[in-house]
């Protein structure tokens, strides 16, 4: 027969725990290697070696040792992985004089062997392994190539008996004595039956980076959803901690939050379902020192991280010719590319010099601090991420690998629609002026807003945490803190719920503060401190009904069945106390004229009163300030209101329907009640009345 190898090598892995079809499930250290030699010009078996393992963790059962019919320190004396795999190496040299013109390949039984057993091992133990392990025959898939019309087998013992192979006198104990021999004989059969053995499946030895675009497809039952890495963890970690399985090309897509820093999580292409199936079988195995847990997901899930809209990315990762990618952080906004180059200088070189550089800014054109970088080989990258926290000028840059798919997602989501919108688009003229604010009302609430990240978010709180106590754990770092500028976040059982913000005087003094303070300890308890903007700490603070109190509005101030007032006040008269702005008339449409296209509705938030010290309430009762809307669509609900009014605090329970097709909205101060009428009421069709108490 001719065939491409001139041998095939049969491999059989015992480990100290699960055996059969959850091989390498546990992690468990392997300690039996069992390996045959069929020549298959002779078709005949050449050789049956075996060699044991010594493991470095796992304990050995006394089943595993009676089923091996041996004492414990028979494998306890015996040689590490490396060596043993050093002197498989050696007898394949010799005996079977490779390297001189003799090729063989591995046969095994199934996929586990190579794939979940000896690739893991190898890479936890950091043994490199030779370049044969990474391509090998499945006998059961080459017995259903050869016989497309049997049954399905569960075993070798079933494939054996199919075949008519006697194997009555084996006793199968799934640690390679007995299966190994019946694999022997299996292959003898196939080969005298004319099959021929010709390409064997293939294990990628390193990870692959590519792109997605939106209308691509991936199959659901090649996705996973692994959670629990370390923030630090590139593709490269996730293509280890999945070693000896297949990821499609640029299948690694790290996950980032709303800030745009990595969450832990990540999405996996694999290149079929089979390989996904086993990835699911690494579910709780460890990645350094924490346990990564998997799950199944679907291609849209996967899409929807690892493809991108952005063209400044697209043309970056066009240049990327399986480069290593890391990401700065912390540049400052006047850094350059050069800058860039001679940082890193000559000992890692920038793949492509200046065009290998990506520098991350706004819609804007302003930078955001980050950069992605371009290296050509391993060693450029790892000599790249040793210069982590060192300084470039003034400022102390963080370096960690990323991956393409990163790339993506920073650049979309800079560049696609902004959360808080910085006014009207352009060409819409601003027809509604602006309404005076009293300069009373010009308060701390109204500054905290913006995208500039001067504020730091604490997690982890113990519950009794005072500000006295912030101010101490944050120790010289709270003399830059603004006044009034510790805020409390409180559950709806007006209690803490561990978490605070606080409002720096400047986005140093609040980066410096997260990276000083991050996991420290207040009490028993870490505390993690991020660096964050007024508009996050803000969509936190207001972000919904959940974490606003509801505020009971004040007997006989507003009923159903009468107007909008305050009680005993004629509207025409109002009280002295009283501000009332009136509104705007929308002005009449010229019946020539042209209408403008709807401009969406922007979406503002604003921080909840400060609780300080010198704060005695969260919600004064005094700023409780109403607007009333007439010429409503029949039919629309609280809900709906509400929905106009997103951003600004306003649950539907705010939300009053009168009679007569009007709605009075009440808001919780009076400085949002009034942004709220700048905002909307251009977008509105009908009438918006103010009433502040």
């Amino acid at each position: 027969m001719a065939a491409s190898f001139d041998y095939l090598v049969i491999v059989f892995c015992t480990t100290a725990g699960r055996r059969g079809a959850l091989l390498g499930t546990d992690e468990k250290d392997l300690v039996l290697l069992v390996w045959v030699v069929v020549d298959v010009a002779a078709n005949k078996v050449l050789s049956f070696k075996q060699s044991f393992i010594r493991p470095e963790t796992s304990e050995l059962s006394e089943e595993l040792c009676s089923t091996l019919g041996i004492q414990p320190d028979v494998i306890t004396a015996a040689a590490s992985l490396d060596v043993v795999l050093q002197q498989f190496d050696q007898y394949l040299r010799q005996e079977l004089k490779f390297g001189n013109g003799k090729k063989f390949c591995l046969a095994t039984d199934g996929q586990l062997h190579i794939r979940q057993c000896m690739h893991p091992q190898a890479t936890s133990k950091k043994v490199d392994l030779p370049d044969y392990f990474y391509q090998f025959y499945d006998i059961r898939k080459e017995f259903r190539r050869s016989h497309p019309d049997a049954p399905i087998m569960i075993d070798v013992k079933d494939m054996a008996e199919y075949l008519k192979i006697d194997v009555m006198s084996y006793n199968f104990t799934e640690t390679g004595i007995d299966e190994c021999r019946t694999i022997a004989s299996i292959i003898q059969r196939l080969i005298a039956d004319g099959h021929r053995f010709q390409e064997p499946e293939r294990v990628r030895a390193k990870y692959e980076p590519g792109t997605f675009e939106k209308n691509d497809t991936v199959s659901d039952d090649t996705v996973v959803k692994a959670r629990g890495l370390p923030w630090q963890a590139s593709d490269r970690d996730v293509f280890s901690f999945f070693k000896g399985l297949n990821i499609a090309k640029g299948g690694v897509a790290l996950c980032l939050n709303s800030s745009g820093r990595r969450n832990g999580e990540v999405m996996v292409h694999f290149e079929n379902s089979e390989n996904r199936d086993m990835a699911l079988q690494r579910h709780k195995h460890n990645l350094g020192k924490r346990y990564v847990e998997v799950f199944k997901a679907t291609g849209d899930e996967f899409i929807k991280v690892a493809a991108g809209t952005s063209r400044d990315a697209a043309m970056f990762l066009s240049r990327d010719d399986g480069h290593i990618i890391v990401r700065m952080r912390g540049l400052p906004f006047t850094a350059t590319a050069q800058n860039v180059i001679e940082f890193f200088g000559p000992e890692c070189p920038v793949a492509s010099g200046e065009n290998g550089i990506l520098f991350v800014k706004h819609r804007n054109g302003k930078m955001t601090g980050d950069a992605f970088v371009m290296f050509a080989t391993e060693e450029s990258a790892g000599k790249a991420v040793d210069k982590h926290k060192q300084y470039l000028g003034s400022r102390y840059i963080e370096i960690f690998r990323s991956t393409t798919a990163e790339v993506q997602q920073v650049l979309s989501r800079l560049h696609s629609e902004p959360l808080i919108p910085d006014g009207p688009p352009p060409g819409v003229p601003n027809a509604i002026p602006t309404i005076p604010v009293p300069p009373a009302l010009l308060t701390q609430q109204l500054i905290t807003s913006g995208a500039v990240k001067d504020c730091i978010r604490l997690r982890g709180l113990p519950f009794t945490a005072a500000i006295e106590d912030i101010m101490r754990f944050l120790g010289e770092h709270a003399h830059f803190i603004r006044p009034q500028g510790i805020h409390m976040v409180y559950n709806l059982q007006g209690k803490p719920n561990g978490e605070a913000f606080i409002q720096m005087t400047s986005p140093d003094h609040a980066y410096m503060s997260a990276q000083t303070c991050h996991m420290k300890y207040m009490g028993e308890r870490y505390v993690e401190v991020f660096q964050c903007s007024g508009d996050e700490m803000s969509l936190v603070l207001m972000g919904g009904p959940r974490q606003v109190p509801k505020i009971p509005m004040h007997p006989g101030a507003l009923t159903p069945t009468t107007p909008i007032g305050f009680p005993n006040i004629p509207m025409g008269s109002p009280h002295p106390g009283a501000t009332i702005i009136p509104t705007l008339p929308v002005p009449h449409r010229h019946p020539g004229a042209t209408m403008l296209p709807p401009h969406p509705a922007p979406v503002y938030y604003f921080p909840t009163p400060p609780v300080s010290p010198n704060a005695p309430m969260i919600y004064p009762g005094s700023s409780t300030a109403f607007i009333r809307l007439r010429g409503l669509q029949a039919g629309i609900s609280p809900h709906e209101v509400a929905q106009f009014f997103q951003g600004y605090g306003v649950p539907a329970e705010s939300v009053h329907l009168q009679p007569n097709g009007d709605a009075v909205v009440s808001f919780y101060t009076q400085e949002i009640a009034i942004k709220a009428l700048q905002d909307k009421q251009r977008m509105f069709g009908g009438k918006m009345d103010l009433f502040v108490a």
